[in-house]
């Protein structure tokens, strides 16, 4: 909360001559540019996240069980490693349209950020009876009035929830907008940070964006707020799914599979041959040391961030109208914030804390620490904290609220204390919730590009950063090696995550 207070209290110190100089000219393009990227990225998906989740929840058609997981396969794909490897594919053509713009970075980051809707939208429609579609049909309604007028309209909190998060997270995006080109509010604030060498004005950047970045959450949270949707059949039963000709089979798998060959077939191949036929980088002692380095920090950062996310949902259960609560309400809202203006927020104030510190060894004992925050594991672990907490808090909160209070109370009753109840009635109930609170949050890390960049120690190199490197000096194909790894990594925790939320719902 601290480093938040100090950014904010940023916006009080005087315009200085960049900022006006930044206003004039490119502010407006950050302020546009920005919005139209969340508003797109937004709406396309809405489109197939949706489409795609309604599909594979009503129609059985050939390998709708493989292509139902396959459709989460793009979450391994960090946008700007897809951007990487179309840029590559585009340039060694000649009739393809260039990507770099503002379209090509919403397509892009679409492409990878659908499984959001998808994941959430599909679970709500699993859960619809299916006497509410038969009576829809008795009052005539065909199957695609069906799905705009009925279903969507009962799973529009879901959707709304997965829109909101593929929304924020092109809003925070960075290595994609930088490698396409094109100008935000995350590239603006990186630029006139280490290109001006101005913190000022970058920190005042940083703080402009973050009040954008809680209006959209206020108004996202304000639209759903008292709305509640809910069926009265208490007896119902869940939807069969509906058996159609060869020729809508066909369109339907064609439909679903076209995201998942753009989103991480294609690409992927693409990297695999460019790391065998192209790249001049080789898989020796230093590239697997940076492997190790990545795994280690992903594993160590997911540890401990669903470790504190576990003791915020039990405050919120045990204690939901206390201070502690509202404040833990607060700093849960870090998903929703850019890595860079994160990495402003911890780095600022951490550096001075350690100014301070060496200030007062050197006049009480002639000697100094050098950097005790900044430039640490603690500060970039830390950072991840605030980032990541959001989607850690929220996975293990649905698996608790789920949990009776009567549980609670039960063994309150025969003498438990809180840590027991924790310990051996909820934990066990909660593994699934923890793991896939763990496996999201691993695959997030191992993705970060610009809080990674910024706040990681000297010497220090991760896969992502290695890869957006080697493709910003124009080494494409010398990138492939690194991206592939970051690939590989991320499809083991998804489809250990599809296994636990889609796994049971296939069996229906």
């Amino acid at each position: 909360m601290v480093p938040f207070i100090f950014l904010a209290s940023s916006i009080f110190i005087p315009f200085n001559d960049n900022w006006h100089h930044i206003a004039e000219n490119v502010l407006l393009d950050y302020f546009v540019n920005s919005l139209s990227l969340a508003i797109g990225v937004g709406f396309c998906t809405f489109i197939i996240g949706t489409t795609t989740a309604w599909l594979t929840s009503v129609y059985d058609f050939p390998f709708r069980k493989i292509i139902s997981w396959l459709l989460l396969m793009p979450l391994a794909m960090p946008a700007y490693i897809i951007a990487i490897t179309y840029v590559g594919i585009i340039d060694s053509t000649s009739f393809l349209p260039d990507i770099r713009n503002l379209f090509g970075a919403i397509i892009m980051i679409s492409l990878v950020l659908y499984p959001y809707v998808y994941i959430l939208a599909r679970g709500a429609f699993l859960e619809q009876s299916k006497e509410l579609h038969e009576n829809s049909q008795i009052l005539g309604a065909s199957q695609f009035q069906i799905f705009l007028k009925v279903s969507i309209p009962m799973a529009r909190p879901a959707i709304i929830l997965g829109v909101t998060l593929a929304a924020m997270e092109a809003l925070a995006d960075f290595g994609t907008v930088e490698f396409l080109g094109v100008p935000t509010f995350t590239t603006g604030i990186f630029r006139t940070w280490f290109g001006m060498n101005d913190t000022v004005t970058a920190t005042q950047m940083a703080t402009l964006l973050l009040s954008i970045v809680f209006i959209f959450v206020f108004i996202e949270q304000q639209s759903r707020k008292k709305v509640r949707y809910s069926e009265n059949i208490k007896t119902q039963s869940k939807l069969n799914y509906r058996i159609t000709s060869k020729k809508n089979n066909f369109f339907i798998a064609v439909i679903c599979i076209f995201p998942i060959a753009f989103g991480f077939i294609i690409p992927f191949l693409q990297l695999i041959y460019w790391s065998i036929f192209i790249s001049n980088e080789s898989w020796d002692s230093d590239f697997f040391s940076i492997v190790n380095d990545t795994l280690l920090l992903a594993f160590l950062a997911s540890i401990i961030i669903t470790i504190i996310s576990l003791l915020i949902t039990y405050i919120k259960r045990f204690s939901p109208k206390s201070i502690t609560n509202k404040f833990m309400q607060i700093i849960t809202l870090g998903y929703a914030i850019p890595g860079p203006v994160v990495a402003i927020a911890v780095l600022i104030p951490f550096a001075a804390l350690d100014n301070y510190i060496n200030q007062i060894l050197v006049v009480k004992f002639n000697f100094s620490l050098g950097l005790i925050f900044s430039g640490t594991f603690f500060i970039l672990i830390f950072a991840y904290c605030i980032r990541f907490l959001t989607v850690s808090s929220r996975t293990i909160s649905s698996g608790l609220e789920s949990i009776s209070l009567a549980t609670d109370d039960a063994a309150k009753s025969l003498g438990a204390s809180t840590k027991n109840i924790l310990i051996k009635i909820h934990f066990p109930m909660l593994k699934t919730s923890l793991l896939t609170s763990f496996l999201i949050v691993f695959i997030d890390v191992m993705k970060e590009l610009p809080l990674t960049s910024i706040l990681r120690p000297f010497n220090f190199n991760t896969l992502s950063v290695k890869a957006f490197e080697l493709a910003s000096d124009e080494k494409i194909a010398d990138a492939s090696n690194a991206a592939i790894m970051i690939v590989l990594a991320g499809i083991i925790p998804v489809i250990l995550i599809t296994k636990n939320i889609l796994g049971k719902r296939n069996k229906v």
